[in-house]
């Protein structure tokens, strides 16, 4: 059997390791983030609306009922250097409404405005004021990422 004061000991030894442990870690685990860059730039050239049929059930005890809907969410076509992209907002239309809620923060965003934007697993994180705050960015699903074509003109030397 192990004497009581030798447990207290272990213990009192396993707390004091864990506590340097915390405060000898890297200072990057307490770092400020490092902020987020936007190096994406580009036109707003239309906006659409996304419908996406769903289904649900619903239940009463008694019998089970399948209901069936259309999702329709706001649609962004942004024309960048390189690359279109089409980006759907996400906002659904309110409760008495059938026109998606638009995307943007403060300043909501229409075509021919200019915005900055970066991508991550699919998603376009985009620069917005929120409430005079300038550090937001509002998370919008990719549709579509199609290759922009190239204008240059062709070689004519094919004889």
């Amino acid at each position: 059997m192990q004497d009581p004061t030798e447990f207290v000991r272990q213990c009192l030894r396993a707390i004091t390791a864990l506590a340097l442990a915390l405060v000898l870690s890297p200072s990057s685990a307490w770092a400020k983030n490092e902020p987020k860059t936007y190096p994406i730039e580009g036109k707003v050239s239309g906006t659409g609306i996304n419908q996406v049929p769903y289904t649900y059930s619903s239940s009463d005890g008694k019998t089970t009922q399948s209901h069936r809907g259309i999702a329709r969410t706001r649609t962004y076509t942004v024309q960048a250097d390189t690359k279109t992209y089409e980006l759907d907002c996400g906002k659904r239309p309110g409760l008495f409404s059938t026109t998606p809620g638009e995307c943007g923060g403060d300043k909501k965003i229409q075509i021919g405005d200019v915005i900055h934007f970066r991508v991550n697993k699919g998603w376009a994180y985009v620069s917005v004021t929120e409430n005079g705050q300038t550090d937001r960015e509002q998370k919008m699903r990719i549709l579509n990422e199609d290759l922009k074509e190239d204008t240059a003109p062709e070689d004519d030397t094919k004889q």
